[in-house]
């Protein structure tokens, strides 16, 4: 089985004009997901400049949090009512298999989990540290997204769907979803109208190590190994996939330079092959010549 296997990749690899394509389409691959890229990032970039406009000299990093999120929210919240339940109408390549931040933002369609990315993403333009909590609601994880920020060492959480945050007592800073956990008699009087009172802070994940079977606990396993239990514990995967365009551009990148150097090879022996007829008709010719030049003789 393998070497049927093998033999069918030597023999599709080894045929020239089949590399030439896959050169090609990485290439335009690769074109695609950096234009893609670098139009999603000045749509941030514009996003980011508009918000500075409303920040102050005088704002600390809890009010500038509370300001960055409020933008957020009013960016998205009519474009939630405009699509959702328009899904279907919604599917495609970009939207099913890139899914990059740009469709959360122009559609928010992911409700929680769209206002939940964008506003992290935005965080990143910052250069907040951030996360997607995955809020536990009536026994699932992920019933519920929000974000937290880390912040003099703590990280607090901020809800952007519902345009929400936690100050803590005596006006002492905002909370993290510990202290809203641990207390939420006192936070729950914090909440506007029309918020499900299924999102009680119950528990929290930041991964689900479970989605890709047999990848994920794998990959789990070697960073406890290396980073520790409770650090993987925290990890937020989710925020490092924030920019899929170079997510995707940089494993495109990966499949091409090894097509690269098979197609330089087999160019290279390819040459050499249509070299030796020459070589050998050459060589007779020097060798009919010197017989000549010795019967002269």
């Amino acid at each position: 089985m393998l070497k049927s296997f093998f033999k069918g990749f030597r023999r599709i690899f080894g045929n020239l004009y089949f590399l030439f394509f896959l050169n090609g389409f990485l290439i335009a691959s690769l074109f695609y997901l950096k234009t893609e890229s670098n139009y999603e990032s000045n749509l941030f970039k514009a996003i980011q400049k508009s918000i500075d406009k409303k920040l102050a000299p005088t704002d600390t990093k809890d009010s500038m949090l509370v300001k960055i999120m409020r933008e957020c929210s009013n960016i998205l919240g009519n474009r939630l009512a405009v699509f959702t339940g328009t899904s279907s109408d919604l599917e495609g390549f970009k939207t099913d298999f890139l899914h990059p931040a740009t469709v959360d933002l122009m559609t928010a369609k992911g409700a929680c989990g769209s206002y939940s990315f964008v506003l992290a993403r935005i965080l990143q333009n910052y250069d907040f540290p951030v996360r997607i909590a995955q809020m536990k609601a009536n026994g699932i994880f992920g019933a519920h997204n929000v974000v937290e920020v880390n912040i003099n060492t703590q990280w607090v959480v901020l809800d952007p769907l519902f345009d929400t945050y936690f100050v803590k007592p005596g006006g002492k800073g905002l909370a993290s979803f510990k202290d809203v956990k641990e207390n939420w008699g006192y936070y729950s009087k914090q909440l506007p109208e029309g918020y499900d009172p299924a999102y009680y802070y119950q528990d929290v994940r930041y991964t689900n190590w479970d989605k890709v079977p047999v990848i994920l606990p794998a990959v789990k396993k070697i960073l406890t190994f290396f980073l520790g239990e409770e650090r993987v514990k925290n990890m937020s995967l989710r925020v490092h996939f924030l920019r899929m365009y170079d997510f995707y551009f940089y494993v495109v990148l990966i499949i091409y330079l090894p097509v690269l150097l098979i197609t330089a090879i087999r160019i290279n022996k390819e040459n050499r092959v249509h070299q030796r007829p020459k070589e050998k008709s050459f060589a007779k010719s020097n060798s009919f010549i010197s017989r000549s030049l010795e019967k002269a003789q």
